[in-house]
């Protein structure tokens, strides 16, 4: 099993974030414009006064090379089956890929911490863990990569995207 501990700072407050990262144009978008991946499919979307419910379909663009890219070849996808908890402010999930099922599972939670200035610290711990005998660690370790990748890359994309769309206020 891998653990990941991801801090990354994003330019805007926690509330306006947990819109965005629901608005089904900026989902999208995350995906194809900022990850380069293919486009998601939203497979039950849902809110009520507690929680929103988010599932989802996703194919990612990897990096991966040797025995890895052998056994998962160039067709992975993955489920996502996302739920944020309002009260909270976290984004809880469990993701698992086409190729393994339930044998290959990244899980964790999500969440904002508010900064100064508008902004925010957006904090993801996840675990990732394969049981498949004998290459279960490779895998783990490509996915712990592909993480570690992907994140940024998103932090990055909304960074850009909000100074585009949503210019700093005069004297900033």
């Amino acid at each position: 099993m891998r653990e990941c501990d991801i801090t990354l700072e994003i330019d805007c407050p926690p509330d306006r974030f947990w819109r965005l990262y629901f608005d089904e144009q900026f989902h999208r978008d995350t995906f194809v414009d900022g990850l380069r991946w293919g486009e998601p499919t939203v497979t039950e979307l849902r809110a009520d006064q507690r929680e929103i419910i988010r599932n989802m379909t996703a194919a990612p663009r990897l990096e991966i090379g040797g025995r890895v890219a052998k056994l998962v070849g160039d067709k992975l996808g993955y489920r996502e089956w996302g739920r944020f908890d309002r009260d909270s402010g976290e984004f809880h999930f469990k993701q698992q890929t086409n190729v393994f099922g339930e044998r290959m599972t990244i899980a964790g939670r999500m969440w904002g911490e508010e900064l100064s200035g508008g902004r925010m610290r957006w904090r993801t711990r996840l675990t990732i863990e394969c049981t498949l005998l004998g290459v279960g660690g490779l895998i783990e370790r490509a996915a712990e990569h592909n993480v570690y990748k992907a994140w940024p890359e998103c932090s990055r994309f909304w960074n850009q995207w909000l100074r585009v769309r949503i210019p700093a206020p005069l004297g900033h």
